[in-house]
């Protein structure tokens, strides 16, 4: 095992180091995504979004459906559109924007931690964050919260350099060309960093600018004339996207999506997830402080069985508050909020592992032992996965039954295929129908599904099969019909399904 007490930043070994956590995350993130099927509802949503948006050319204004998909900003669909383009359209296309966007966080910690003179603290702080629990159920999937996370660790380190080298340069004598060279592209990367923050899920990713602000005022006027300029430098970066879009949409695009991704999130339980009264929101408000130890495994308990050495006498420096305030800001603004969901503070999370880096070192504590930890929970979680993937199978509880159903049906969908969805509205089936024909999903009631699918051309219909037996039941005549069954588990609703698939060629 590697001697991770070496401090030296000269040798190229940290670039070693760095390469074999990349390849780690890689390699434990990989597998899974490639062999699961796109889950839950939000999964698909984004990556037929991404799809339409590769079909269309219109790289603008997203759509599900074929209807506009104000949600979210664009870049989750642009990454996932281009690896679309590399390697087909499936699960792991989709979820490989997200993947290397947590190994990217991993490896940002990791040299954060080199920086800091100890390769130590960027090990512990860039395996704590990808191999704890939250992590391996948001930092893999085929969503924006990955990269949102990079980007915002981004901001937070970029935002970090600039006010310590605006510092550096308010203390020197004399200047350097290269002090000034590095503060002007630090500056560049925090502009970068509040544009692709922006850009991957919303204004959320501009809560770094106040820690910066608080920490900056020691530094004296010069850094936040610095630390606001790079801030509207990343707003203009955004705005190539933003006027467009604006004026495709006539203005529906921000007040709609700045409604959903902000305004309704803060009062109301948005999709079902939140308090309904006022005193479940109340009791809501410490949600975030008491499921960390269960989001944070299975780092928490070192936090517990080592707390006197790890907090004892620990008298925060610049750079502890500097985490500490963004980690607290973090967590105060979507306990706030009523909808709340546990990987919601999730951006919090990196600042944390360097943080218990810091501290772990500071203690004196066995250096290997995070190395071990994470090894052992990733074994841990392989080797269940093993056990209960095949055992999931072998009762039928695949996520997507309704890519058996188009699998089955082969030769008999084809692109000419209208096809229609009765009482099974979930984003997976235009996400799985949609990979043999370009067609998109038509709403229609259990009573018209005779009629659509005596249309002239090839129809489909999907439904529950309990719809489908009563309509099976009635005067329709099956001999033009090719029927496909499946069951499997609705991931979205949390129990079986039973569908059935309907075509007539």
């Amino acid at each position: 095992m590697v001697d991770l007490n070496a401090t030296s930043t000269a040798s190229p070994r940290p670039w070693r180091l760095g390469l074999i956590l990349v390849l780690a995350v890689l390699a434990f993130s990989a597998p899974q995504a490639a062999l699961l099927p796109l889950l839950d509802r939000d999964e698909p949503r984004f990556a037929e979004a991404s799809r339409e948006m590769l079909q269309s050319g219109n790289f603008i204004v997203p759509t599900f459906n074929h209807e506009p998909r104000y949600a979210k900003p664009p870049l989750i669909y642009w990454c996932q559109a281009f690896f679309f383009t590399l390697f087909g359209e499936n699960a792991f296309a989709a979820r490989l924007p997200s993947i290397l966007a947590t190994a990217g966080t991993a490896l940002l910690l990791f040299f954060w931690g080199v920086e800091l003179a100890s390769e130590c603290i960027g090990m512990i702080a860039g395996l704590a964050y990808p191999f704890c629990l939250q992590t391996i159920q948001q930092g893999r999937v085929a969503t924006a919260d990955a990269l949102l996370i990079f980007f915002m660790t981004l901001t937070v380190y970029a935002g970090w350099k600039v006010i310590t080298l605006s510092g550096e340069m308010r203390r020197a004598e004399k200047i350097s060309t290269a002090l000034i060279v590095q503060n002007y592209l630090w500056g560049l990367v925090l502009a970068l960093g509040f544009t692709g923050g922006f850009l991957a899920k919303g204004p959320e990713a501009l809560l770094p600018l106040i820690p910066m602000l608080i920490c900056a005022w020691r530094s004296g006027g010069g850094v936040y004339i610095d630390l606001i300029a790079n801030f509207l430098l990343g707003l203009c970066l955004v705005l190539f996207w933003a006027l467009p879009a604006y004026v495709d949409t006539d203005g529906d695009y921000w007040r709609q999506g700045l409604n959903e991704g902000v305004g309704t999130r803060m009062v109301s339980g948005l999709q079902g997830h939140g308090a309904t009264t006022f005193g479940w929101y109340l009791l809501s408000l410490p949600l975030y402080l008491l499921t960390f130890w269960l989001s944070a495994l299975p780092w928490s308990p070192l936090l517990v069985t080592h707390r006197k050495k790890i907090f004892g006498g620990w008298q925060p420096d610049p750079l502890d508050t500097y985490l500490l305030l963004n980690i607290a800001l973090i967590v105060l603004v979507f306990s706030l909020m009523v909808t709340k969901l546990p990987h919601y503070t999730l951006p919090a999370f990196p600042l944390v592992a360097l943080l218990l880096g810091r501290r772990w070192i500071a203690a004196d504590l066995h250096p290997r032992l995070p190395t071990q930890l994470a090894g052992g929970f990733g074994l841990v979680l392989a080797l269940l996965t093993l056990i209960l993937v095949p055992i999931a199978l072998a009762y039928n509880a695949t996520p997507s039954p309704v890519g058996i159903l188009v699998r089955e049906a082969g030769s008999a969908l084809t692109p000419e295929t209208e096809f229609a969805v009765v009482d099974f509205q979930e984003p997976n089936t235009v996400w799985e129908m949609r990979r043999v024909t370009p067609k998109y999903a038509q709403s229609i009631s259990n009573l018209d599904a005779g009629a659509f699918l005596d249309q002239p051309g090839p129809h489909a219909v999907i439904l529950s099969s309990s719809a489908w037996k009563k309509i099976e039941a009635g005067t329709i005549d099956l001999s033009s019909f090719k029927i496909f069954q499946a069951r499997g588990w609705n991931a979205a609703k949390g129990s079986f399904v039973d569908l059935t698939l309907v075509v007539k060629s």
